[in-house]
């Protein structure tokens, strides 16, 4: 384990524009020319800071006078770091008002690219059993700044940590996606935009535990892949997991069927943490599968072992990871089915920074 505590400072509070509030159009706009903004974006996509010294050194003098006239560096501060021994890095954000938010920068040695989780919200409101954000509540939901922030930080480590470069950004960090549909799409068109981060859409991943019809329809125009974080296909096991589901799980699929044929997309993504003896048997898969059967496209079933949770406090002892004969025995079953399912390898356990272990106190 290493952990490595940084000064803790707000956002910039000058009453200039911030660069990440605006995006690469709005950034000409103010720096006098497109040129001058693709200088800029090309520091902000190598994790540089045009501010700083090494904006002064790479910028022409002129460009780097009008964004320091024009323009207000508003990034959060890092105030700590985790590192597990699999190279996983968990990032504390200090935020505004004494919030704070988590992100997860995670190497792929053999593919040379990193994957970066990232948070929505502070807190979340739908309270997964097994999940420790819940616990936090929803205390409110993050700015399309403060989610670029987070990208542009995880860049910047990767460059002084000499990490793969990030090829990949998934929301399935702190809060709930659609609860922030506006802030997240806003997000989206920058991660995408050619003169901003230039991620290819299909490296971009959104992930939902769609809490209504009406809020899966809001994907229809988000350029990324979309993910459902089901969890069981049966509407009482459901919402028993997810207690906020309001809408039944035909209702949440055929709101997918809708979206996906609209996109046109080739398929879904579709998560399942697999809890021993509570979701993990032949029958749940059987269901699964019936449910899935007329999603078009390729649909992904993405099995998550459940990772034992110390966030939940004693609640999360009363859940334990499926054995892996009981997760391949699942997997098999809807393979058998005729769908594509992947088994994800748990990384950043050691330090709470697995999938439904990210939540703040402050730091824990």
């Amino acid at each position: 384990m290493s952990l490595l505590l940084l000064a803790a400072t707000p956002l910039s509070t000058s009453g200039a524009p911030r660069l990440l509030s605006m995006g690469p159009e709005g950034a000409a706009r103010l720096l006098g020319g497109t040129g001058r903004a693709k200088l800029v974006w090309d520091l902000l996509r190598a994790g540089e800071d045009p501010f700083g010294a090494a904006g002064a050194a790479a910028l022409p003098p002129k460009t780097h006078r009008a964004l320091l006239a024009g323009l207000s560096a508003s990034r959060p501060t890092v105030a700590a770091e985790h590192a597990a021994p699999c190279g996983t890095r968990k990032l504390l954000f200090a935020l505004e008002a004494g919030d704070h938010v988590e992100a997860v920068v995670i190497p792929h040695g053999a593919g040379g690219f990193s994957t970066l989780c990232v948070s929505s919200q502070v807190g979340c409101r739908q309270a997964c059993s097994f999940c420790a954000t819940g616990t936090m509540g929803l205390r409110r939901s993050l700015t399309a700044e403060e989610i670029n922030l987070q990208v542009f930080e995880a860049l910047r480590m990767i460059r002084e940590r000499g990490m793969p470069p990030l090829r990949n950004v998934v929301f399935m960090g702190m809060g709930e996606p659609l609860d922030n549909a506006p802030a997240v799409q806003s997000s989206l068109q920058m991660l995408t935009h050619p003169f901003g981060f230039r991620l290819a859409k299909q490296h971009i991943c959104v992930s939902t535990v769609g809490p209504s019809a009406e809020h899966i329809r809001q994907m229809t125009h988000m350029p990324a892949r979309l993910a459902w974080s089901l969890h069981a296909a049966d509407d009482e096991l459901r919402k028993l997991l997810v207690p906020t589901t309001s809408s039944s799980m035909l209702e949440l699929r055929d709101a997918f069927i809708e979206v996906l044929t609209a996109r046109r997309d080739r398929g879904l993504m579709v998560e399942l943490t697999l809890i021993r003896g509570v979701n993990d048997g032949e029958t749940h898969a059987a269901q699964l599968c019936e449910l899935l059967d007329p999603l078009p496209g390729k649909t992904r079933v993405n099995l998550i072992p459940y990772n034992v949770n110390a966030g939940l406090g004693a609640a999360g002892t009363l859940f334990q990871p499926s054995p892996t004969d009981a997760v391949r025995a699942f997997q098999r079953r809807v393979i058998e089915e005729g769908l594509i399912c992947t088994v994800r390898t748990t990384r950043g356990d050691q330090e709470a920074a697995a999938c439904g272990q990210l939540v703040t106190a402050r730091m824990r």
